[in-house]
């Protein structure tokens, strides 16, 4: 009898200690339209955010195989979350190549990103060649913008990495591959960080965290708390947000589905929370959306 209400006590404890407040806003972005805008991250007095890459005449850039590009856009962020006075990020890489989801240094000195690789490599799932997405890191130099763009050295052609997110204290990269071992689509694995310069081997997260379906966006708060995204079986919608302990080492904690407004019967994806564990950002297609990937504004969280 005392086994059994101990374990309820401790399931009870786990659950309280990621319950998120009834009283949580959520904020539909005035600058959401019928493109995508995605993955904010707030650096400093900056927010930076995802979006597609335009003609002169505001229509979406496409590959040759029909395919977005995004580029990163920086802003600032108004009392109530919106992100006003948008524009492109300054870097010395010409080009229009892809960029988004990123993650930063706490000093805002480097980016991680995801972009494609160059040639073409195997693709897996359709048995076909592709332009597969790598991890890259660039460094921000005043009076320059961001430059050193470097592709991380585990990024190989015939895999796909993508959706970099640094743990608070920069040592580690999480982030999602479908190399072999992986047991979903893409599974989260990371890597260890030095000095922004070298880099360990790459791990795969637990398959507690892990599930037969899709992972995707890593986030780590600043209480070194794991939000990502899945489609796992279960959820509230097509993709749903997910939050894990990194702190615990129960072995039986299992990831948990966060609660409406966060989660929606729509896909929400790239969660990402302010160092005052109240406000944040995440990206959403749901209903009454402006259309494509939009940004909402949450707080009370």
């Amino acid at each position: 009898m005392f086994k059994i209400k101990t374990t309820f006590l401790l399931m009870f404890m786990l659950t309280y200690s990621f319950s998120q407040s009834k009283d949580v806003e959520v904020l539909q972005l005035k600058i959401n339209s019928k493109l995508d805008h995605f993955a904010a991250r707030i650096v400093g007095d900056k927010v930076f955010f995802s979006h597609n890459l335009t003609t002169k005449r505001g229509r979406a850039i496409k590959d040759k195989y029909s395919g977005f590009i995004y580029g990163i856009y920086e802003g600032e962020m108004s009392k109530d979350g919106e992100i006003i006075n948008p524009k492109p990020i300054v870097k010395t890489e010409l080009g229009q190549f892809n960029m988004s989801a990123a993650t930063y240094s706490k000093d805002g000195r480097f980016m991680y990103f995801t972009s494609n690789h160059s040639g073409k490599g195997a693709n897996k799932l359709k048995g076909i060649q592709t332009y597969n997405l790598l991890i890259q890191r660039a460094e921000y130099v005043d009076g320059k913008g961001w430059t050193n763009f470097e592709t991380l050295p585990f990024c190989k052609p015939n895999n796909n990495f993508a959706h970099p997110a640094l743990s608070p204290d920069g040592n580690t990269l999480y982030f999602i591959a479908d190399v072999r071992g992986t047991k979903g689509k893409s599974d989260l694995y990371k890597v260890s960080v030095t000095n922004h310069q070298s880099y360990g081997e790459i791990t795969k997260l637990s398959e507690t965290i892990n599930s037969s379906r899709t992972e995707i966006f890593p986030f780590v708060s600043v209480d070194n708390i794991l939000y990502f995204t899945s489609n796992r079986r279960y959820g509230k919608g097509g993709l749903d947000i997910y939050s894990y302990d990194l702190n615990s080492s129960d072995p039986s904690q299992e990831p948990i589905s966060l609660n409406e407004p966060i989660n929606s019967p729509g896909d929400d994806f790239s969660f990402f929370l302010n160092d005052d564990l109240t406000t944040g950002y995440l990206s959403s297609r749901r209903l009454k959306g402006a259309g494509g990937d939009d940004l909402y504004y949450f707080s009370k969280f």
